[in-house]
């Protein structure tokens, strides 16, 4: 391995001190000169229309700008992928739905005005469950939706066509050659919120003409652009996001919120700030999805998937927003997992439903389906006696191995064969060996208290999705023989440390002080594409974009040297802005006096989409079930994984242990959003009811990474962050399921789920 002068150790991260000194700005503590505030009035109901409203005694409270409704709101603010649903609309969908928004001087006053709006509701029948909606006779939700079933495919993802389905091979020979078979309807279907810290909002200014200023919550300008341009009718946005309070991919496109702040500014001609409660962000904003999957795994008596065979009912809520990609992910995982499968027929439809709309969230899509897939594979692991360490070795994807991506196209691994290893090294980290005790049986009993062992693997090819470009400048100090360098490139730090990370690359390509690199303000105007962080590109595209543009700008100072000393370029080194001959270093000169004088060194760089190196991350996991009440608590997590280069050492370890949180592991053990049966509206909408781990109770966790050097860009390193704890809820399970030597598939498994199985027993 090189030896670096940052990558790879720990540096401390840009905006640290103002994060724990409290002067790191958060959109909250932001304000626009004459800026007012908006807030909505919500349905009861799941699905009502509304016969009746008033709004006069609203319109006339002192400080009130404006009150919208259904009957106000202009043509073609509309939501969805394909467009399906209107801002506010005649009809509720769900029970938090708009019903009408308010603009006023304060906070309060927009309250007050939205209590004093009169709406009477005629009810409609409500669908909870992605079956039942797609069964023959069900109400249809929506018009564009015949039988509740969303149109597949997203062409953005998707430039060849629609991809919804994994079908190639000889499933029905596959079938006939596996000596081990599981089949079942396996659910994951609880709908779970991710609940950043900080809730969803926006600021938005009505610019005049077509142009719009929007700063926002969003971990993504740029995919904030990309979706609500078209939802804007005839838009320009510029979109500015400051530090981001958590996100964990579920702050991204905020097309409701920003809508609303948008038509609210049109209307007034005044900045509004539109922002969540926490009671708003669990009820109206985006949720994991939910899944249903009849399947059929079929395994051969060498632990080999052979057969893989299913219908996969995805539940998006009530708004289907590019839902059709996390599906497009979902299946590609499942292919990363049972890389070794040739035969497979996985279906998959998507539901409307009138829950809360289901969006994107950290893992998109690969958790929803792993976490049912994976049970069935344990079917037959057990049914065949294997060790799940080595089937998982055995067939997780390897150099060579093909697949199809989210964008419907073929893609071979070209990753090394280091994950077996990494995923060896993290059970042997855990004590495997002297903890598995077989399938169904515990690893200890003491009283009513049984412990037991579990693992689960997933990977993602995410990691080099969507291009990115990046500029770096070498500016010269006014005083001094220094510079500064300068990355133009649209990052915005929400938890994740990118933004010191990209320094710190930039910093060791030009051989200079860290400190001496800042990054530009996250800004769609002011600095090129780049998709933000999500899917754990951030470490590949934004790395690579970056360095490049690094090592542009160097070789553009090395042919100024070049020049001034009549020697190759291959002749010279660089350290802290000076330029020398590497074989006679006393013949050096101040970067700042080699080019024209006051201008910039600019540098270019880029990064093209690419899906042929998958991640990998083995989550191992005991639990302690006492099984006279059903309360489960995880003792210990062992996470293991090939990143190829460490680029931080403490960031990454951050990465690995916040799987922990964001609706993963603990979707396996309360994490769930409940509705009442009677009247379809949400129980879980405070943290009170809503359960949640507190950080007091963080699970012993060890990181086992490997650093093979992987041929992804000039560091050799992967991102890991999005799957950190995709694999943790069906890990969770088995262990559960091993303790107390009764199968539990039924997610989150709560104390009453516990006893069931053990009173079936």
């Amino acid at each position: 391995m090189a030896e670096y002068r940052y990558i790879g150790k720990y540096t401390k991260r840009l905006e640290a001190n103002d994060i724990v000194t409290g002067k790191a700005t958060f959109l909250d503590d932001f304000k626009v000169p004459q800026m007012i505030f908006g807030k909505a009035l919500r349905s009861p109901y799941p699905h009502a229309r509304i016969t009746f409203i008033d709004t006069t005694e609203a319109k006339k409270l002192k400080g009130v700008h404006t009150v919208i409704t259904h009957k106000e709101i202009p043509k073609g603010w509309e939501l969805g992928w394909p467009v399906h649903k209107k801002l506010m609309d005649e009809i509720v969908y769900f029970a938090g739905d708009l019903v009408a928004i308010v603009a006023a001087d304060t906070v309060e006053i927009a309250e007050e005005a939205v209590d004093l709006i009169i709406v009477e509701y005629e009810e409609l029948p409500a669908i909870f469950d992605a079956a039942v909606a797609l069964a023959e006779g069900a109400p249809q939700i929506y018009e564009r939706f015949k039988n509740n079933l969303v149109d597949p495919g997203v062409p953005h993802f998707q430039p060849d066509g629609p991809h919804w389905q994994v079908m190639y091979g000889d499933v029905e020979k596959g079938f006939a050659e596996a000596a081990f078979v599981a089949e079942d309807l396996v659910e994951f279907n609880k709908m779970p919120a991710p609940l950043a810290p900080e809730p969803p909002g926006a600021i938005v200014r009505w610019e005049g003409g077509p142009d719009y200023t929007i700063w926002a919550t969003s971990q993504s300008p740029y995919i904030l652009k990309l979706f609500n341009s078209p939802r804007i009718p005839g838009s320009n946005l510029r979109v500015k996001t400051f530090n981001v309070g958590g996100s964990y991919g579920n702050k991204q496109t905020l097309s409701v919120t920003v809508l609303c702040a948008a038509l609210l500014a049109k209307t007034t001609n005044r900045p509004v700030k539109f922002f969540l409660t926490k009671c708003e962000q669990l009820m109206a904003h985006e949720v994991r999805l939910g899944s249903k999957i009849k399947a059929k795994i079929g395994m051969d008596k060498e632990g080999i998937v052979c057969a893989v065979e299913g219908d996969w009912m995805v539940d998006t809520g009530a708004l289907a927003d590019s839902v059709q990609g996390q599906v497009g992910v979902g299946l590609g995982e499942a292919q990363l997992v049972m890389a070794k499968c040739k035969n497979w027929n996985l279906d998959s439809h998507i539901a409307v439903t009138n829950k809360c709309p289901a969006g994107i969230v950290r893992g998109y899509g690969g958790q929803e389906l792993n976490s049912c897939l994976t049970l069935l594979m344990a079917r037959t692991m057990r049914a065949g006696g294997f060790d799940p360490i080595e089937c998982y070795k055995k067939n997780y994807v390897s150099p060579g191995d093909r697949y199809i991506w989210r964008d419907g196209r073929w893609w071979q691994s070209r990753v090394p064969t280091k994950f077996p290893e990494a995923i060896q090294n993290a059970a042997d980290k855990f004590g495997w060996k002297d903890k598995w005790k077989g399938w169904g049986i515990p690893t200890s009993v003491n009283g009513s208290k049984a412990r037991g062992v579990g693992a689960a693997v997933i990977g993602n090819a995410d990691i080099g999705e969507d291009n990115t470009e990046a500029y770096v400048r070498l500016i010269s100090d006014i005083k001094g023989k220094g510079s500064t360098v300068v990355v133009q490139c649209d990052i915005t730090e929400s938890g994740m440390g990118q933004r010191s990370n990209v320094a710190k690359m930039v910093a060791e390509v030009l051989n200079v002080p860290i400190e001496k690199v800042k990054v530009t303000e996250p800004d769609s105007m002011n600095n090129p594409t780049n998709f933000g962080l999500c899917g754990s590109r951030g470490t590949i595209t934004s790395g690579k974009a970056c360095t490049l543009a690094a090592a542009d700008a160097k070789k553009k100072v090395f042919e100024l040297g070049a020049l001034h000393f009549g020697v190759s370029e291959e002749q010279l080194e660089m350290k802290d802005f000076i330029v020398y001959v590497r074989d006679n270093p006393e013949k050096k000169i101040p970067i700042k006096k080699l080019g024209p004088k006051d201008l910039n060194i600019t540098g270019y760089g880029r990064h093209i989409e690419q899906f042929d190196i998958p991640s990998c991350m083995i989550f191992i996991v005991e639990v302690e079930v006492d099984t006279d009440t059903g309360f489960t608590k995880i003792v210990k997590i062992t996470g293991g994984t090939d990143i190829g280069q460490i680029i931080d050492s403490r960031a990454v370890l951050m990465q690995l242990q916040g799987g922990i949180g964001s609706a993963c592991v603990d979707t396996a053990l309360f994490e769930e959003c409940i509705y009442d049966p009677n009247t379809g509206r949400p129980l879980t909408t405070n943290l009170i009811e809503y359960k949640w781990r507190p950080f007091n109770e963080f699970p012993h966790y060890e990181a086992v990474i490997m650093e093979s050097q992987v041929d992804s860009f000039m560091f050799k390193a992967l991102g890991i962050g999005e799957v950190s704890g995709a694999a943790g809820a069906s890990a969770v399970m088995l262990a559960i399921s091993n303790a107390i030597g009764v199968e539990v598939a039924e997610y989150p498994a709560t104390p009453a789920v516990v006893l069931k199985a053990l009173k079936k027993a």
